[in-house]
């Protein structure tokens, strides 16, 4: 038989490439981290990134493997700030990881957290 014994180069390149996405999600300090979130992501998020023109190979290949590992992700929602309500995939609802967003919602209120009634502790009803 011979060789490392990979099976799959294509899901062991993806691992390989998804531990990077996993850096440039927790390692926000990091050289590489300012420098492709200041060309390719500026929100700070690997998973919303601009295409660009001719980028880099590594980078496309990050983005690639971002993409296809995009939906084994779940949200930690916490106090809801920096999840948009149409943007993100922050539930179950959306189809093939898409979010779902069925009303219109203004600029200012379009995160998680302006559906939450903090009074009461719980989903302001009007507004879901």
């Amino acid at each position: 038989m011979g060789g490392l014994g990979f099976q799959d180069l294509h899901l062991f390149n993806l691992a390989l490439l998804g531990r990077q996405v996993w850096r440039l999600m927790t390692h926000k300090d990091t050289l590489c981290f300012k420098v492709l979130s200041a060309k390719y992501f500026p929100e700070g998020d690997v998973f919303r990134y601009k295409k660009g023109d001719n980028p880099f190979f590594t980078w496309s290949s990050i983005a690639k493997a971002a993409d296809e590992l995009k939906d084994g992700f779940i949200w930690q929602v916490g106090d809801g700030e920096t999840i948009d309500i149409c943007r993100d995939h922050w539930g179950r609802e959306g189809i093939k990881g898409k979010s779902v967003c069925r009303s219109p919602f203004k600029d200012n209120e379009r995160k998680v957290k302006d559906l939450w009634d903090h009074r009461d502790g719980r989903w302001n009803r009007e507004r879901v």
